[in-house]
């Protein structure tokens, strides 16, 4: 069974340049710059939004586990940021090991946080994802998510 475990300092610790490094490379890859200037990027954009690391408001961070008998696997993270005021979720983060992709896990999460949600009487859910990630285009399809916008870009010979 899937289980969002609350995560500590140290679990945070270990996440953050994971995710700075993570960010990054997408930055670098899907816009076609530097790696250096897309960590730069990354980091700023991450220590802007997380400014006060796990207590920042409304920001929620877990690490999403297998939870068979008394055992536990890490399987990934997530990250939401959850507005009650105006009734939306923006998910920051979600991501699965390699073991565990094409599993069905990445969908039963995505099941859990839309329960959650409607709990919290959270009506939206949104998200941002790569033009290159096709697996997780697909999977949001298929659960309902459509397409908001559309950036595009043209890189030019000079």
């Amino acid at each position: 069974m899937v289980h969002l475990h609350e995560m500590t300092e140290a679990e945070f610790s270990e996440y953050k340049p994971f995710l700075i490094e993570g960010y990054a490379q997408d930055i670098s890859r899907n816009y076609q710059i530097s790696l250096e200037e897309a960590r730069t990027s990354s980091a700023n954009q991450i220590d802007g939004l997380l400014s006060q690391g796990l207590s920042t408001p409304n920001q929620f961070l877990y690490e999403i586990r297998l939870k068979e008998d008394a055992t536990e696997e890490k399987m990934g993270y997530l990250w939401l940021d959850v507005d009650k005021m105006k009734h939306r979720c923006f998910i920051y983060d979600i991501y699965l090991h390699e073991a565990f992709r094409g599993k069905g896990w990445g969908r039963k999460t995505l099941e859990l946080v839309e329960a959650r949600m409607v709990e919290r009487k959270i009506q939206k859910i949104s998200l941002h994802v790569f033009a290159d990630n096709t697996i997780a285009h697909e999977l949001y399809g298929k659960l309902g998510y459509q397409v908001t916008g559309l950036n595009m870009q043209k890189m030019l010979t000079v």
